[in-house]
């Protein structure tokens, strides 16, 4: 498809955005799903063995530091109660912070992370095409950033079994500072596929709001994302 010239960069620039994220978030969730099964059939109780949590824990902080739009990576999981183990809820989260990275620590309290129940989040119930991810948002992440996020996620399987979700968080405010500063013009407007708003030159087009029928072109889209360009 060809874009009008004065639309390039901007487009250009959000194609590289979801590309780098969506290939970023694969990749994390085959090194995982390969650190979790080493070749054999896994259980999800051995996602609790501190050798193994320390493999994914490198694969998590190699993603933050080669992906310049990732600001939080991580996997979750529900281990399910059983006659061995007693249900549990596992996250092993790591985000960039004063130009290096830290961890959050909310798996060490369980009674926390039972409040924060991973199969009621969006990004955390959905499965998408092979190769692809799963990109919620944009929504206020309460839990570690309190800002408005995006959250490309991909399941990871062992033998059909889930396992978990590998996710990689993108924060709405360096998106838009990434976008303002490519060459655009006036009036556009960017939404998830539900229209709801994530980058506008327009003042009165409030991130996470759901982008009127009013008239708007769409000058281009995707599987994640929608371009407009307001007529007033």
């Amino acid at each position: 498809m060809t874009f009008p010239v004065s639309f390039t960069t901007l487009i250009d620039k959000i194609e590289d955005i979801t590309a780098s994220t969506v290939e970023s978030t694969v990749v994390l969730a085959d090194r995982i799903r390969e650190s979790i099964t080493g070749g054999q059939k896994a259980s999800a109780e051995i996602l609790l063995e501190p050798a193994v949590k320390a493999v994914i824990q490198g694969h998590i902080q190699h993603t933050l530091q080669h992906n310049r739009y990732c600001s939080g990576a991580g996997f979750a999981s529900h281990i399910e109660k059983s006659p061995t183990t007693d249900e549990y809820w596992l996250l092993e989260w790591w985000f960039k912070k004063n130009n290096g990275l830290q961890q959050v620590n909310l798996d060490l309290d369980q009674a926390t992370q039972q409040r924060l129940d991973f199969r009621t989040f969006e990004w955390f119930r959905h499965t998408p095409s092979v190769g692809k991810a799963f990109i919620h948002g944009p929504y206020v992440d309460y839990v570690c950033n309190t800002a408005y996020t995006l959250t490309s996620a991909v399941p990871v399987y062992s033998d059909g079994k889930f396992l978990g979700v590998a996710a990689i968080d993108m924060l709405v405010s360096q998106i838009e500072e990434e976008l303002l500063s490519c060459r655009h013009p006036a009036k556009v407007v960017l939404t998830n596929r539900e229209r709801r708003i994530i980058f506008s030159t327009r003042p009165d087009y409030r991130v996470g709001n759901l982008l009127s029928t009013h008239p708007a072109t769409v000058l281009y889209q995707s599987d994640y994302f929608i371009l407009y360009q307001c007529s007033n």
